[in-house]
């Protein structure tokens, strides 16, 4: 050490890379701690594929699920989503605002169909029919939408 550094220089720097270290470690904790706020909407048509009741078990729709499929070969359920209250005939809009991440970074989404088949067997509806990549930031909220990856349906992810 330079000999103009007395032992009050010395703990003045032991104490600004103290703050340092804890200041870093509060940023990487709140950027953790504070999910984006993520808004899907979608739409659905139960004309074909009813809605499950109490009364209807079986060849029917039961709920959605938000999956992100960022890694194909290991999709992970972010939120399931029962069916809206007037799930009959062709459904505009469906949608829900849910906080995500982490992971942050570019994600790919999608919702998929959950149902019950003719025994009551779980099936679903192919999650790459639709889905959408965005951005996701820790506390970041935004209403532009994301351009949709559809063969059919329609879905849009509002990060």
């Amino acid at each position: 050490m330079p000999p103009e550094c007395d032992r009050r220089c010395i703990i003045r720097k032991f104490i600004l890379a103290v703050a340092l270290v804890v200041a870093l470690a509060g940023v990487i904790a709140l950027c953790r701690a504070v999910p984006a706020k993520v808004t899907a909407s979608w739409s659905y048509d139960y004309t074909r594929d009813p809605a499950c009741t109490p009364a209807r078990a079986t060849n029917c729709v039961d709920h959605f699920e938000v999956l992100d499929i960022s890694d194909q070969n290991n999709s992970r359920t972010v939120l399931i989503v029962p069916n809206p209250s007037s799930s009959s005939g062709f459904v505009k809009t469906i949608s829900v605002t849910f906080p995500y991440g982490p992971p942050f970074g570019r994600r790919s989404l999608s919702v998929i169909a959950v149902g019950r088949d003719a025994v009551g067997n779980r099936t679903t509806s192919n999650p790459f029919a639709s889905w959408v990549t965005v951005a996701i930031y820790p506390g970041f909220r935004t209403r532009w939408p994301s351009k949709s990856q559809t063969s059919n349906g329609n879905l849009s992810i509002h990060r």
